[in-house]
């Protein structure tokens, strides 16, 4: 299901369905991945920079 064809990272899970690095597996295919928030405090706080929506990028 996933546009991007690579390995996973191991032990990266993703529930981002809408990202096309998300495989059917719920695995994240990215090369590599970012995860950003510069005052982050809890996990609600933080999001993946590397997020690209099915079929725009």
């Amino acid at each position: 299901m996933s546009e991007h064809k690579g390995d996973t990272i191991p032990c990266v899970g993703c529930e981002v369905t809408g990202c096309k690095y998300n495989t059917i597996d719920r695995r994240c295919c990215a090369t590599e991945i970012h995860v950003r928030s510069e005052k982050a405090e809890n996990k609600g706080e933080t999001y993946c920079s590397t997020f690209c929506p099915r079929g725009c990028c």
